[in-house]
């Protein structure tokens, strides 16, 4: 029986010999634009047998298929697990333990100071009571009286100093914990709470020694560009200091590992497309409408708390009234009449923007400002809109009594809203659907309300719809009812105000229970190239894993630059400095916002865009107040004529610019004439003075050299010839 407790006992130990933690430690990190590759190392002995390896304290964010062991030598892979144990925490730093002591006394204060305020009210209520018992209860002398008042107003004088000394300390207080809550937030991880672990069975025929390397993929890391450029002055090269910044919440800090860059992104679909034939044929059903994955340029930059910027066309005209949607939440803005916005950003990686009759446009939060060029979806202008199954006669919403119908946006609507009457326009298959929202009803017939998904606009008309990647009709009617969240009826000034135009008719505000239910409907995808550069940083570094950022020089070069100044006094009576270059290729640059530094002064920001197509890169180095530029109407006056049914309106201008500088310069000016896109507009009597014309644009351009302290003036006119009774946006 010894005999046997014994087996036991030396069994039981070998087995717990051979299943046991092992521990690692992070030898490489090989960063993406978003995500990254970690490698770590790991020395094992290993006996002839099988082997239960748990590599603990790991990222709970790994992503299992990635998982990569090498440096087996002559041990094989019985088995690979990983899983997240939400038991283990992983050790908090000294300065976190530091900050979190400090507070905790601040809050011990902040308590003392509110309980030391709370005692002197008390005091005050206690010593009115008292002065009232005293003058309504007893006789009192007038010389006493006098005593007592004197008491009263000496002791409520101090008590209002003590109190004024109190409030301060508090809020001098209440000011240090939100600082040291916001330090203690940046150290903070919520991925501590939980970490990640491989669990590696091996088996071996003889007694090893190896070093193991586990690399696996985290999606929680990355790092965006950023520049300074340094212009001594104008002629010289431009001085660029090329940075990354780098991120990473894994919940384990990274202590003196090699770091390499990559331009890369293992999270891009690298599948190349296959075309296939498009065949046309008579039928039923959705229309076919696609247009192609644009390139993914712009990279997330997590470091955003707001976004300005201007909505425009193709060609450069704002557009106002475009939702933008900070996507993944609720937060939404618009463009106003200029086509400007401004956002708060509250965590989200992107920007939806969106208008009927236009394609959506996605683009992720890479900088303060980010003006967004939305195209019209011409098929979407065009196209007959196919709706669920109606019937003959119809069936209503009204006044909050409700008739069955089969289409989904019946249910959607059902029991939500009174005052949206919903008729079918026929019975057979692919018969239309009317919404109209009470007392909006058009004899012309255009009188469909404006939907907004979750702050996604497009229409139910025949005549076309927006807001959406190829969008159809049918698949909005086809959103769950049950996720509807909230419906609301928008009418009248309300409707107009926010929605302009295409509000006239009423707006039906659709919000989601998930926030995303124009996504649900259409889905994006996007496709890239999959070609990178890597920049291996030659000394060691340490990245902890936290909300702050960990800047590291990548490479720092000098370009050479021709300098120009450049104004559109119509849009902004500014001058600006610009710098062109043609060998930027050679760096590898990618798009990034860059400070500007100018005679050793910082000048502002601007934004590096290297994804155009064109062998010049031009920066904006930033405003020149010693230039002066006036755009004036001639006498402020606009000349105006009827013509029989035709009003004539003539418009001239004169550019006066001033240099106050003591040397030359060369000065691009540029402003427009319009261009008619009705044969009923004309545009007459065209003067663009000296300029370079271009007629298919209406784009003036002038190119001055522009003496020390010299002045010039510019001309330019034109005439409009329109129908009287029509508006245009002059």
């Amino acid at each position: 029986m010894k005999k046997l407790l014994f087996l036991l006992l030396v069994l039981s130990l070998t087995c717990y010999a051979n299943n046991k933690p092992v521990p690692s430690k992070i030898e490489t990190a090989t960063i993406y634009l978003e995500g990254a590759t970690i490698e770590r190392i790991a020395d094992v002995n290993l006996t002839p047998g099988e082997h239960t390896l748990i590599f603990q304290n790991l990222s709970p964010d790994i992503v299992e298929q990635s998982i990569q062991i090498s440096g087996l030598n002559k041990a094989t892979i019985v088995s690979l697990q990983y899983e997240v144990n939400y038991l283990e925490k992983a050790a908090v730093s000294t300065n976190y333990t530091r900050l979190e002591t400090k507070l905790k006394n601040l809050l011990f204060e902040k308590n003392l100071l509110e309980s030391q305020l709370s005692g002197l009210d008390e005091e005050t209520r206690l010593l009115e009571n008292n002065r009232k018992v005293r003058t309504e209860t007893a006789t009192i002398s007038l010389e006493a009286m006098k005593e007592l008042a004197a008491y009263y107003r000496t002791r409520t004088s101090e008590i209002e100093k003590e109190k004024f000394e109190l409030v301060s300390m508090l809020e001098d207080t209440l000011k240090q914990i939100e600082a040291l809550k916001k330090e203690k937030f940046k150290l903070e991880d919520v991925r501590k709470e939980k970490r990640g672990e491989i669990t590696l069975k091996l088996t071996s025929g003889v007694a090893l020694s190896t070093k193991l390397q586990i690399k696996y993929n985290i999606a929680v890391a990355g790092w965006f560009p950023s520049y300074d450029i340094k212009a001594t002055e104008v002629g010289a090269p431009l001085d660029i200091s090329y940075k990354a910044n780098i991120y990473q919440q894994s919940g384990t800090n990274w202590d003196g590992i090699k770091v390499i860059l990559s331009t890369g992104d293992p999270q891009t679909n690298n599948e190349k497309p296959d075309l296939t034939p498009k065949y046309l044929n008579f039928g039923h059903g959705r229309k076919s409408v696609s247009h192609p994955t644009t390139a993914d340029v712009y990279k997330y930059n997590p470091t955003i708390r707001s976004v300005v910027g201007t909505v425009t066309d193709e060609s450069g005209l704002p557009i106002p009234g475009v939702t933008i949607l900070e996507k993944g939440t609720h937060n939404t803005t618009t463009s106003d009449f200029d086509g400007n916005y401004q956002i708060q950003v509250n965590g989200g990686r992107a920007l939806l923007y969106s208008y009927a009759s236009f394609h959506t446009l996605s683009l992720p939060i890479y900088s303060n400002t980010i003006n967004a060029m939305m195209v019209p979806d011409v098929q979407r202008l065009n196209e007959v809109v196919i709706v669920g199954q109606g019937k003959p006669n119809g069936y209503a919403i009204s006044e909050g009594k409700i008739y069955t119908q089969e289409d989904a946006i019946v249910k959607l609507l059902s029991g939500k809203v009174a005052g949206v009457q919903v008729t079918g326009t026929g019975g057979a298959s692919g018969a239309g659907t009317n919404f109209i929202i009470r007392s909006k009803s058009s004899i012309h017939g255009d009188n469909q309300p404006l939907f907004i998904v979750d702050g996604v606009p497009f229409t139910t008309s025949g005549n076309y719809y927006g807001g959406g990647n190829s969008v159809t009709s049918s698949r909005f009617l086809d959103i769950d009812p049950n996720e509807i969240e909230n419906v609301e009826i928008l009418k009248g000034l309300s409707a107009s105000t926010l929605y302009g135009q295409q509000g006239r008719n009423g707006v039906v505000l659709i919000t989601t229970k998930n926030g995303k239910g124009i996504e649900n409907v259409i889905g994006n995808y996007k496709e890239a190239g999959i070609t990178s550069t890597s920049f291996e940083i030659k000394n060691k570094h340490s990245i902890v894993s936290n909300a702050d950022m960990t800047v590291l020089e990548i490479d720092a070069f000098q370009l050479d630059a021709k300098f120009q100044h450049y104004t559109s006094p119509e849009i902004n009576e500014n001058v600006f400095l610009t710098a062109s270059t043609d060998s930027w290729e050679k760096y590898d640059i990618l798009a990034g916002d860059a400070n500007i530094y100018f005679k050793g002064t910082y000048a502002g920001k601007t934004f590096i865009n290297p994804s155009i197509t064109t062998d010049t890169l031009e920066i904006s180095l930033g405003i020149d107040p010693a230039l002066v530029v006036k755009r004036i109407e001639s006498n402020n006056y606009k000349s105006k004529s009827f013509l029989g049914t035709n009003k004539m309106v003539t418009h001239n201008f004169n550019i006066l610019v001033k240099n106050n500088k003591q040397t030359t310069v060369n000065l691009t000016i540029e402003d427009r004439i319009p261009v008619s896109q009705n044969k009923e507009i004309k545009v007459l009597d065209v003067l663009t003075g000296n300029s370079t014309f271009n007629e298919d644009t209406g784009i003036l351009v002038w190119n001055l050299q522009l003496k020390a302290n010299a002045t010039e003036q510019k001309t330019f006119g034109y005439t409009v010839k329109y129908p009287k009774n029509e508006q245009i946006n002059l």
